[in-house]
């Protein structure tokens, strides 16, 4: 998803604050569903080979956050290169792959790719291959195309916030092109070294931000793809109403957004980190903890209040910070020093600028609040019913829920892809007024 256009720095120690986030959620969810916190050592009952799971989930994790690096830099440097005009269109189509719904991109590819053209995919319908089944290299190409498939589907919105974020950032480091030029530093050497340079610590925070989200889109795209990871078991765990199995999961999800985001300080060059109390409480898997409590007791009788509350505290502390931003440039010791009185400058200056910030506040809100639903939906197929007839009918083809809707799809995806399309144009439209109204420090 899209974040705010201005950037929140991590607290210290996030790694940790994950984990011990993570933990605290699911003691709490345990104490609310009044069970004892010894059901969790039971890993026999709730997770036969979850660690296998979690551990083949984590190598679709960390491939495709690779893969939607690379591709990110690349578009996002490669357009800087070749103008601004190139650089506006690609950061326009970053944020349109970023808000495309991953269940209408997972179930659109497996309508297409296997209803429409009979190609296989390995964990819902395996390719017929003749009798030399048991050869070495047809059984790692299946292997790979198994993790292969979830991988290139994670990687499709993830390569959408890179590129975005590439483009973006940019524009906060020091230009050196023209002092570098003078010196003889040939163009190649300009963009892929000195400019990345300073850019790195900046991807190394929008990395981490997409690490709190990424596991989440994992679990929709293992639950459509049936990949015997991670996401597909809590997907089935939250179906079932299982509470332990829901509090392993955040615990086991905590885990592996730690060792993702502690990975990443391997990146040169850092920040220095916020100490804000309101950062350190944003910088939390709050969209993972709203999906597994939404359809639970005492939350499931207003589940969308807790998706709304997911989507407002993820996105407080960035723009916490833009108004920060923004309030340091405001003239307001230049009109106290000229007699102004405060309720002038209130008017006058503050209140503008803060009217301006609601309104993009409340667009970007709206737009994330819209994809999150798709998210959750796809999940917890009954949270249709939860919602408001016209905008029911607007999600329900996304909510796959029976094998008659699965065979609907193989033979016509048509109806997803209208959704699917419908909610990523309303979400980019909301997305792009919120930046045309979101005032920037100069």
């Amino acid at each position: 998803m899209t974040s705010a256009p201005d950037l929140s720095q991590p607290p210290r120690w996030l790694p940790l604050r994950l984990f011990g986030g993570s933990v605290l959620a699911a003691v709490v969810l345990l104490m609310v569903q009044n069970r004892s916190l010894e059901s969790l050592l039971v890993f026999e009952a709730p997770a036969p080979g979850l660690w296998m799971r979690c551990g083949s989930s984590l190598i679709v994790l960390v491939f495709a956050l690779l893969l939607a690096m690379s591709l990110g830099l690349a578009i996002g440097l490669l357009a800087r290169r070749m103008g601004s005009r190139v650089e506006v269109c690609a950061a326009f189509l970053g944020r349109v792959l970023a808000c495309l719904p991953v269940v209408a991109l997972a179930w659109g590819f497996v309508g297409i790719w296997t209803g429409r053209f009979g190609l296989p995919v390995e964990t819902l319908m395996p390719a017929e291959l003749p009798l030399v089944q048991s050869m070495w290299q047809i059984t790692a190409a299946r292997l790979l195309w198994e993790f292969l498939a979830p991988v290139l589907l994670l990687a499709v919105p993830l390569t959408g916030e890179i590129v975005h974020s590439v483009v973006t950032d940019a524009r906060a480091t020091v230009d050196l092109d023209f002092a570098l030029r003078v010196r003889g530093v040939p163009a190649g050497s300009r963009l892929w070294r000195h400019h990345l340079r300073q850019l790195l610590p900046l991807l190394r925070v929008r990395m981490q931000l997409l690490c709190l989200v990424a596991p989440v889109y994992l679990i929709i795209i293992e639950d459509v793809l049936r990949f015997m990871g991670w996401g597909g078991w809590l997907a089935r765990s939250i179906r079932s109403g299982d509470v332990n199995g829901i509090a392993l999961g955040f615990i086991t999800g905590g885990a592996m957004m730690a060792l993702l985001c502690g990975s990443l300080n391997l990146l040169r060059g850092k920040l220095r980190s916020s100490r804000n109390r309101l950062t350190a409480l944003a910088w939390h898997p709050w969209a993972l903890w709203a999906l597994g409590l939404m359809a639970l007791q005492p939350v499931s009788s207003s589940p969308w209040l807790v998706l709304w509350f997911a989507v407002l505290m993820f996105g407080s502390a960035a723009w916490h910070h833009a108004w920060t931003s923004v309030e340091k440039q405001l003239p307001l010791e230049a009109s106290l020093s000229l007699g102004a009185s405060e309720g002038w400058i209130w008017r006058a200056h503050i209140a503008v600028v803060q009217l301006r910030m609601l309104a993009a506040w409340i667009c970007t809100v709206f737009a994330q609040t819209l994809l999150w639903i798709a998210a959750a939906c796809a999940v917890q197929q009954s949270l249709v019913q939860e919602l408001a007839a016209p905008v029911a009918a607007w999600f329900e083809p996304l909510a796959v829920d029976s094998s008659q809707d699965t065979s609907l799809i193989l033979t016509d995806p048509t109806a997803l892809l209208q959704a699917g399309g419908g909610i990523a144009l309303a979400a980019l439209c909301l997305i792009q007024v919120s930046r045309i109204v979101q005032p920037r420090p100069s």
